[in-house]
């Protein structure tokens, strides 16, 4: 199963079926056939999400917003102490197959305080007003307005509210501060991942930093599956002042 499951990902991964007019319709057809083989395979990929959720500073009564959620799968990343501490947790994702994924694994663990949204990161909003922390795990590079999904992550984080995003990356040709990639990995990854509609960008951490006040930064480099060569990816944690 490991393996079949890991050819089928790595087939469509190589070639794509991506159609559709919006970036949900992009979403919804690139995972529509792969969405039950998802987290087998992430799991060797997606470096640092457990870090991340272990980091979120739930307290009980919180709003717990997990934007381009997915599978739901970093709800277990939570832990079931920091899970029911949370009055509630929304799992957000324009992708309905997905979804399902997440919303059948709700179900099945009986985490009755989680629920799951159809809807895209720049248009969510909480219906009781605002949230206490939103988390974006390997989803900015999917969403080609990232920026405009952060501002919008801002606006809906109530004062002092903590923003949580991990994902792949590449750092600036001159950062001021902070890693320094070369040269083949600054422009080998965003080609690379680019063919999956994945974009990495240089300004993701620059950005955030401006947004909101760091309370943990990490850069640091994550293996691939079957790839000898290893890709760039920050944890960011901060606080909406």
């Amino acid at each position: 199963m490991g393996l079949r499951s890991d050819l089928r990902t790595i087939r469509h991964m190589v070639f794509p079926r991506v159609a559709g007019e919006t970036p949900a319709e992009r979403m919804e057809s690139y995972y529509r056939s792969t969405a039950g083989d998802y987290d087998a395979f992430r799991e060797r990929l997606l470096h640092g999400r457990r870090e991340l959720m272990a980091r979120l500073p739930t307290a009980p009564g919180a709003h717990l917003v997990d934007m381009g959620a997915g599978t739901g799968n970093n709800i277990t990343y939570l832990g079931e102490r920091h899970r029911k501490e949370c009055r509630r947790i929304t799992l957000v994702d324009v992708s309905a197959s997905m979804l399902e994924v997440a919303r059948r694994r709700v179900e099945r663990s009986g985490w009755d305080n989680v629920e799951t949204v159809l809807a895209s990161a720049t248009d969510y909003r909480p219906a009781d007003g605002q949230a206490d922390i939103v988390v974006f795990s390997y989803a900015l590079t999917m969403m080609p307005d990232w920026f405009t999904a952060v501002d919008h992550a801002r606006a809906i984080l109530r004062p002092g509210g903590t923003i949580a995003v991990c994902d792949f990356y590449v750092a600036r040709k001159q950062p001021a501060g902070g890693a320094r990639h070369a040269a083949w990995r600054r422009h080998l990854w965003p080609a690379w991942f680019s063919h999956n509609n994945v974009f990495l960008s240089p300004d993701h951490l620059p950005y955030l930093r401006a947004r909101f006040t760091p309370t943990h930064v990490r850069e640091s480099l994550s293996s691939v599956p079957y790839l000898p060569a290893k890709v760039p990816y920050y944890l960011f944690t901060g606080t909406k002042d």
